[in-house]
């Protein structure tokens, strides 16, 4: 089987030639744990309702798909057909009643479709001590509860995830990025043990070679809620002031978050109610029977988290299945990305070199005038002089006019790291993608802004972006096409 090529070491697994069967496919966890079991050559069934959702996967045409619904019984005849093993990540992040039921039941009829399974893999929360416990942790107690009751399973318990794209994680980055002064409630000195999503799929896969080991919790050194953000602000180099006050009801911090963040009020009230109570667990099981896992401590887990985000996109390309749009504003894992797409009759060879004309004596194809104001302005505040680029030796590490170059791959990408003072990181990145008859130009601005000052700075020059940047296209487009 053809290994996924992914941004993580390797786990070498005794268990080979097994096929095991993966709930939650769609989800952050499930999305992440696939690729790392093909690499251990273990035969992947994945339960999904709609197989479109995971269409654009590296790993979609790898795995085998049932399309079906755990909380209808009908749609998984045969589910668990041949299967061994199987990971159970269903869970919902809502405070609802009418989520709460569908849980349990799907629960259920995940037990009824699969009676003959030799191990069932769980996910759940760390359970507090305390007898008052949020209804979201509740019912992953009640979920794990019903699976261990009815099939040999290994329950692992689980802190906020740290890594690019979790909940909890995108939460804590852009309140400690946004906001210098913060007023929290008080249970923000509230002790959770967190974990980085590197370590959670560790022990996830290594499970397939353990026996059922009915629950264990996992995870890094308890820490308060408050010293997550600080150190996460630390790491950062960002100075903040956090007031905690005896009066913010859950209800209303998760909305002041769903404003603040991109998480939605109905992901941030599950996440808020699970750290009113302290939250240590015991994680002398898991010591026990996964010696060979050494934790990352939370330090290291954001540096992974971060340094993960930003390989994610030097390393990812485009191509035509993803193309559906001429122009998107995104922001996701911390960035902002404007995304512009022409279509050409040109070749990828003529795109490119058009690309590697840009900058320098040449100039920006548009706009000229505002691209030497501002290196104009960052050589007063002791920017880096501008050298003209080599146009015949480009490679990765060149300078290319206020640029570096980070990724070069001839006639198809290259991604520029722009080397004038921002607050915050900031790329360019061309693309040039080969169609039957036809190429696609694509051209995406990356800011990942850092602090207040950084969210400032981007939506100040985001209208000078939208047009400079529309009208470079429309430049690069016709130089391609002139003969």
């Amino acid at each position: 089987m053809q290994q996924i090529k992914e941004f993580y070491n390797p786990i070498t697994l005794k268990a080979q030639n097994i096929k095991v069967l993966v709930t939650g496919a769609t989800g952050y966890i499930g999305g992440r744990l696939i690729p790392r079991l093909l690499a251990n050559n273990i035969d992947v069934r994945v339960l999904v309702r709609d197989s479109s959702k995971i269409s654009h996967k590296s790993w979609y045409d790898k795995v085998e798909i049932h399309e079906g619904d755990l909380t209808k019984i009908d749609t998984l005849s045969d589910l668990a057909k041949d299967i061994s093993q199987a990971y159970y990540l269903i869970h919902s992040m809502s405070d609802s009643k009418e989520y709460i039921e569908l849980d349990r039941l799907a629960a259920r009829n995940f037990v009824k479709s699969c009676p003959r399974i030799s191990h069932v893999i769980y996910l759940g929360g760390i359970s507090p001590d305390e007898s008052e416990i949020s209804e979201h942790l509740q019912s992953r107690i009640e979920v794990g509860k019903i699976l261990k009751d009815n099939l040999p399973t290994t329950e692992l318990r689980a802190g906020p995830i740290i890594g690019s794209g979790s909940a909890s994680f995108e939460m804590l980055r852009h309140l400690s990025e946004k906001l210098p002064v913060m007023i929290t409630p008080k249970w923000i000195n509230n002790t959770v043990r967190p974990i980085s999503v590197r370590d959670v799929l560790k022990y996830l896969v290594l499970c397939l070679d353990k026996r059922p080991l009915d629950t264990m919790d996992i995870g890094t050194s308890p820490m308060t809620f408050k010293n997550l953000m600080l150190e996460y602000c630390k790491y950062r180099g960002l100075r903040r002031y956090i007031i905690p006050v005896p009066v913010l009801a859950p209800s209303l911090a998760a909305k002041w978050i769903s404003l603040v963040t991109p998480i939605t009020n109905s992901l941030a009230t599950p996440i808020i109610k699970s750290v009113i109570n302290n939250i240590y667990g015991d994680i002398s099981k898991s010591l026990k029977y996964f010696p060979e896992i050494q934790t990352l401590n939370y330090y290291d887990s954001i540096k992974s988290a971060l340094e993960k985000t930003k390989m994610e996109f030097t390393e990812t390309s485009w191509n035509r299945q993803k193309i559906s749009f001429e122009y998107r504003l995104s922001q996701q894992k911390g960035r902002f990305e404007e995304i512009r797409i022409a279509k050409t009759k040109a070749s990828c060879s003529k795109i490119f070199n058009v690309f590697k004309s840009l900058g320098g004596k040449n100039g920006w194809k548009a706009w000229n005038f505002l691209w030497s104001i501002r290196k104009g302005i960052d050589r007063l505040i002791g920017g880096k002089k501008i050298s003209e680029p080599d146009r015949n030796n480009l490679r990765i590490g060149s300078d290319f006019d206020c640029f570096k170059i980070e990724k070069f791959e001839d006639n198809k990408k290259i991604l520029l790291k722009m080397n004038l003072k921002t607050p915050g990181e900031a790329w360019l990145k061309f693309e040039a993608i080969n169609d039957v008859s036809f190429s696609y130009i694509v051209m995406t601005a990356i800011f990942e802004p850092k602090g207040f000052w950084g969210y400032f700075y981007w939506y100040s020059i985001l209208p000078l972006h939208k047009l400079i940047f529309k009208d470079m296209m429309l430049a690069i487009k016709k130089d391609c096409e002139n003969p």
